[in-house]
């Protein structure tokens, strides 16, 4: 009888000690999800704002086109508008990427989008620069 007692209450605390391993566990994948969210709309809202600074750098070339004077500078603005779409175009994916990953790819998602984001800011920074000095000449 007492060793039914003593069975009983091991098996009791087993039990007891089982789910409160498992709710910890729980509450950790709960923990890595939030997270998991947070940086995605994180990122999301980054390329987002990327993609809307590309957009004003297309409007100001389009504006350049239309005041153009010289066909050679008119084609060199066509050329720089045609690579700020491709790479607007890029951003979208990258966009489409990020809001479609999973916990399972998300490093890796993640990796590839801010080496990319770090490259077309990057890129944009040095087209900046480019259009003040081009505009200084003038």
């Amino acid at each position: 009888m007492a060793h039914k007692l003593i069975t009983r209450t091991t098996t009791i605390l087993f039990l007891l000690a089982a789910s409160f391993i498992f709710i910890q566990c729980d509450n950790r994948t709960d923990d890595r999800s939030s997270a998991f969210d947070e940086e995605r709309e994180q990122m999301t809202s980054n390329l987002e704002s990327l993609r809307d600074d590309i957009d004003d750098k297309i409007n100001d070339l389009e504006t350049r086109i239309d005041n153009a004077d010289d066909t050679e500078v008119e084609r060199n603005l066509e050329a720089q508008r045609r690579e700020l779409r491709d790479d607007r175009s890029n951003v979208d994916r990258a966009i489409d990427d990020v809001e479609n990953s999973t916990q399972d790819s998300w490093q890796t998602v993640k990796t590839e989008t801010e080496n990319f984001f770090d490259r077309i800011s990057s890129k944009l920074d040095e087209w900046s620069d480019r259009v003040r000095d081009d505009r200084q000449d003038y």
